[in-house]
């Protein structure tokens, strides 16, 4: 169910489930997974060529040319 606020109730009481501050219903928190820091960052994404980072640094560039061929070049950052 809907919060209403035409119901009495505030937002904070209803997102508890009614119960008392600090107890009651929480807020869901994933604890693993990729953060905006950790996903690939994304350098440059034209038509014709897309460049991604990844977190150790390394670029992956995929690359269509004139006559449509497909290349995939690879810069490992080794450091």
């Amino acid at each position: 169910m809907a919060w209403d606020p035409e119901s009495g109730q505030t937002f904070g009481e209803w997102a508890r489930g009614g119960a008392p501050l600090g107890e009651g219903r929480t807020a869901e928190v994933i604890a693993s997974g990729q953060t905006w820091a950790t996903k690939d960052q994304v350098l440059v994404d034209t038509r014709r060529r897309k460049a991604v980072q990844d977190q150790l640094g390394n670029v992956v560039t995929h690359e269509t040319t004139e006559t449509g061929k497909e290349r995939k070049h690879v810069r490992i950052n080794l450091r």
